[in-house]
């Protein structure tokens, strides 16, 4: 069986931390090219201190992790601390992770989606986003070439706005 190349768009929260688990513990199934985080959950800053967290956790520090928007396009973030804790992966047993030792990659999310899809063959990635969609739009916005190169795409989504 193959391996699907995927890149996971996240804004690690509680459910986000699991969906990167179970994608670095698929690795005869799926070939994490990167991972790439926005606003969502928290705010950009928690979101990729998470990813960064989760992927230490697991022992995958080579796994890279690109900084996306901060947030939605055309209003203000609003965030989900009364779900995920202040942090973003607050635990009810007041268990902390440590802060992470990987860095960031400097390459911005938008342009690692874009560099990805133009560079594997075309029609080899599937992108995976469980957050807010704003670092896909803005990748198809910015390089609408990217859009028939993607394999698929396959989210987790839902909203309430008040």
């Amino acid at each position: 069986m193959s391996t699907r190349k995927i890149i996971l768009d996240c804004d690690p929260g509680h459910d986000d931390a699991i969906a990167i688990l179970m994608t670095l513990a698929s690795p005869e199934k799926l070939d994490l090219l990167g991972l790439t985080c926005v606003g969502g959950n928290v705010s950009l800053d928690m979101t990729t201190k998470n990813a960064l967290k989760v992927c230490e956790l697991a022992g995958f520090t080579e796994i890279a992790v690109h900084p996306g928007c901060d947030r939605p396009i055309a209003r203000q973030l609003s965030t989900a601390e009364n779900v995920h804790g202040d942090s973003g992966l607050d635990l009810p047993c007041g268990t902390v992770l440590p802060e992470p030792t990987m860095s960031l990659r400097s390459q911005h999310a938008v342009d690692f989606i874009i560099d990805s899809l133009m560079t594997e063959s075309a029609g080899s990635i599937t992108l995976c986003p469980t957050g807010p969609l704003t670092n896909v739009a803005m990748a198809m916005i910015r390089a609408p070439k990217i859009i028939p190169r993607i394999q698929q795409i396959v989210f987790m989504g839902g909203s309430a706005i008040s």
